[in-house]
């Protein structure tokens, strides 16, 4: 019983540190201008669902509402702002965002928290100071940064 608690307890510390050891890896990408090592921390197609269905969302419920202008300017701009997504979204999209950070990820992290299981939220910078929010999902053994927010 006493070895079954110890490699419980072990196994739930690897869990609860693991994103953290994301985050350490995807800041030596970014140190070391490795594209490709990067690109294994990001999901870069959920990146661009996310920024979608928040642009979506904003046109929605921001914009003019009602009228045949409204609805025609809404579709417009929500079809256009799909193929300019998947055309600006990259890896070098998310590296410009990270690099605007001074210093390691390490210094400017400011808050971490599991919002579920499988979902992991980081904030880079101090609130009222224009901070950088990471999400990053459990996607089978990593954590993957899914979406960015400015």
């Amino acid at each position: 019983m006493k070895y079954f608690s110890g490699l419980l307890f072990l196994a739930i510390m690897a869990y609860l540190i693991s994103p953290y050891y994301s985050l350490y890896e995807i800041n030596n990408a970014i140190e070391k201008n490795d594209n490709v090592t990067f690109e294994k921390w990001v999901d870069i197609e959920e990146v661009r669902q996310i920024h979608k269905e928040n642009m979506e969302w904003k046109i929605n419920n921001v914009g003019p509402q009602g009228g045949i202008f409204a609805d025609t300017m809404r579709k417009g701009i929500n079809a256009f702002g799909n193929v300019a997504t998947d055309t600006i979204i990259d890896a070098n999209w998310m590296l410009e965002r990270l690099r605007k950070i001074k210093g390691p990820l390490w210094e400017e992290l400011t808050f971490a928290f599991f919002e579920s299981p499988t979902r992991f939220t980081v904030r880079l910078g101090q609130l009222g100071r224009e901070p950088l929010h990471i999400q990053l999902t459990r996607q089978d053994w990593f954590w993957r940064v899914t979406a960015i927010y400015e």
